[in-house]
């Protein structure tokens, strides 16, 4: 027994004993992806709008054509993708384990979830914002009327600690309750046992119109907190990282360059240089990213560009009609600037 083990520390000590696999010696995300033969993208699956099965048990959403955007861009093939529907407390362990290549689903981007975590945040897709939705009939016209009063909520999220912040910054007090679904949290919210509900808006504003009950309801005008949501990948793997983050800008750059659904094949043939070199038309970019010349062609002829994804989803084509307000590009009052390509 003593031999075994100086046997084990002697090679413990010149690192010829081998603790776990070596990092390099993982697939790939794409390598897997290509063997599996589809992406596997976590979603959201209960908000109308952003991720969820119409009647005829197609899913659509904003979240569900980003989905098919990386799936067309990293496979040449939209239709190539599982939809994974995950809640607030099971989504990061999902993609940590594997279970899930890249999570669209609605997630804020924060320090706190992506340094140290084993997840790392790709890109920001949609501006957000936590608000408070309650009855009419309380005749509630502002979150501080809600001192001392329940506010019920998802667990595993930061809206619990977020609210308790701005109230506590006022100088006011309020109770939590926890709810681990979208589904229970609202059915407490419609069935009178929580008097006010506070999520982001995207969540918030389907489920309640959803409901057919829109007109019971009304979303307080305070903002508790900004909420950036964004793309998450798997820490360790740059090569898919960048594919994710690239297919985004991908499809803010058609936004600011015109490259539609409709013209993008005659673009891709006879546009200008920089169309042309976005859409493969002028090789490069698919080389470094290790995908197809045409990866960015194949995920805008699937679903559009940003602008074209927003309006049919939520935006002015959808009926949640969500104006583009920040989430327009910098050229018409927003936020959304594509990174450079060259």
């Amino acid at each position: 027994m003593y031999v075994m083990r100086l046997v084990i520390c002697t090679l413990l000590t010149f690192g010829m004993l081998p603790l776990a696999t070596p990092a390099s010696a993982v697939d790939p995300t794409l390598s897997v992806i290509k063997k599996r033969g589809k992406l596997l993208c976590g979603v959201n699956g209960q908000l109308p709008g952003f991720s969820a099965q119409n009647a005829q048990k197609a899913w659509t959403g904003f979240e569900v054509d980003y989905c098919r955007a990386i799936a067309a861009a990293s496979l040449g093939d939209a239709t190539k993708v599982e939809f994974v529907p995950l809640t607030t407390s099971n989504r990061f362990d999902a993609l940590r384990n594997g279970h899930i290549d890249v999570l669209v689903r609605n997630t804020t981007i924060s320090l706190d979830r992506t340094v140290g975590t084993g997840v790392r945040p790709a890109a920001v897709i949609f501006i957000d914002a936590q608000r408070v939705v309650v009855p009419k009939s309380t005749n509630v016209a502002s979150v501080s009327n809600l001192d001392k009063q329940t506010v019920c909520t998802l667990r595993d999220t930061p809206y619990e600690a977020r609210l308790q912040e701005w109230m506590s910054d006022r100088k006011l007090t309020v109770t939590a309750r926890l709810f681990d679904t979208q589904d229970a949290l609202y059915r407490a919210l419609f069935d009178g046992q929580c008097p006010a509900v506070t999520q982001d808006v995207s969540a918030l504003s389907p489920t309640i119109l959803a409901s057919g009950r829109a007109a019971e309801y009304a979303v307080l005008p305070d903002i508790v907190a900004k909420d950036p949501l964004g793309l998450h990948v798997r820490a360790g793997d740059d090569q898919w990282l960048d594919i994710v983050r690239w297919t985004h800008n991908a499809l803010l750059e058609a936004e600011e360059q015109g490259i539609t659904q409709a013209n993008v094949a005659n673009l891709r043939d006879n546009g200008a240089p920089v169309e042309r070199r976005l859409l493969g038309g002028i090789p490069g970019f698919g080389k470094k990213l290790g995908l197809e010349e045409r990866w960015a062609f194949d995920a805008i002829r699937a679903v559009g560009n940003y602008g074209e994804i927003y309006d049919r989803n939520i935006g002015s084509q959808s009926p949640l009609k969500f104006s583009r307000g920040v989430n327009a590009l910098w050229n018409a009052g927003g936020v959304f600037y594509p990174l450079s390509f060259y």
